[in-house]
């Protein structure tokens, strides 16, 4: 492995507190998966820098499940606020960071002292960098990649019993599996697993979101939030999009995808593309927006149908 070429992409589900470890997993990109290097609980603050500088000559991208940077004496923060009212329709929402809940389960809030090392050791919130720290959240992953825009209750709740949760976990490992090469973690046997073992594998699966966070959000569909207008956290977003294409001819195609590039291939060089452009070749990509789901994205490629010529230019040229 080139050290100055290649990126590797680590995970961090971060305790809130010192009493419980927190996931920590290494991978690196092959192909068009992630192989795990290394997945594993580590306990304090200095373990998890210790780990990180093992790969201080690579180019390294790191995603941490909690808050990094809390200018907030209590209420949530900015991020929490926009998060909440975007996936709202979704029924996801993140809970309140602020100094006087953190504080609660450590003197010190660990996820800050986390960022305010590594941001010493040149780790920016800024992807133009070959040190990269953003905040992500496993919920929203599993929900917006894999889990058809719906939480995955996998985590220990109130009416879940233990068979449950791992039913949702096992659930938990297929989705991974899509993205990452086989690994014996991605192998456990669950019926084994039970109390604290339990947990422990939960939280070394959301280090493994974690890290498949931080990668996808470099090249898929991702939406930023900021603190103190610095970006400070990332998650995907809806992959489904409604778009208009221009003809040959002339005229103005609209219609919905999840993968533009595929899409506008397929209508360019494949008998999978729509039999109104297969006779209108080439084709090019002339407009399109982010819709929260399929049904908003048929709901607002109808609406654009409905426009008129002039209408649907000028939309184009908004």
């Amino acid at each position: 492995m080139s050290k100055k070429k290649d990126s590797l992409y680590i995970g961090i589900d971060l305790a809130w507190g010192e009493k419980n470890p927190s996931g920590f997993c290494v991978a690196k990109p092959s192909k068009n998966k992630l192989k795990i290097l290394d997945v594993k609980l580590l306990n304090s603050i200095d373990e998890i820098l210790d780990e990180i500088l093992k790969y201080k000559d690579y180019k390294v991208h790191v995603g941490v499940d909690a808050p990094l940077v809390v200018p907030n004496d209590s209420g949530n923060r900015d991020i929490e606020k926009e998060f909440n009212k975007d996936f709202a329709k979704y029924k996801i929402s993140m809970l309140p960071a602020n100094k006087k809940l953190l504080t609660k389960y450590s003197p010190t809030i660990r996820s800050v002292g986390l960022f305010d090392k590594l941001n010493e050791l040149g780790f920016k919130r800024d992807y133009k960098h070959d040190k990269v720290i953003f905040e992500v959240y496993t919920h929203s992953t599993v929900a917006m990649l894999w889990n058809n825009h719906e939480i995955l209750p996998y985590k220990r709740k109130k009416g879940r019993n233990t068979e449950f949760i791992k039913t949702q976990l096992d659930i938990y490992k297929k989705y991974l599996l899509k993205e990452f090469y086989s690994h014996k973690i991605l192998k456990e046997d669950l019926s084994t697993l039970k109390g604290k073992k339990l947990k422990d594998y939960e939280d070394m699966l959301d280090a493994l979101t974690s890290a498949y966070s931080i990668y996808y959000c470099k090249k898929g569909d991702a939406k930023f939030y900021q603190v103190d207008g610095l970006d400070t956290f990332v998650t995907p977003i809806s992959k489904w999009k409604v778009y208009v294409l221009k003809c040959a001819d002339d005229t103005l195609y609209t219609g919905v995808a999840t993968d533009l590039d595929r899409r506008l291939d397929e209508h360019n060089s494949s008998t999978k593309g729509a039999k109104y452009t297969r006779v209108r070749r080439p084709v090019e990509l002339v407009y399109y927006e982010n819709c929260a789901d399929r049904v908003d994205a048929s709901r607002r490629e109808y609406e654009i149908k409905q426009l008129s010529r002039k209408e649907k230019l000028e939309l184009i040229n908004v």
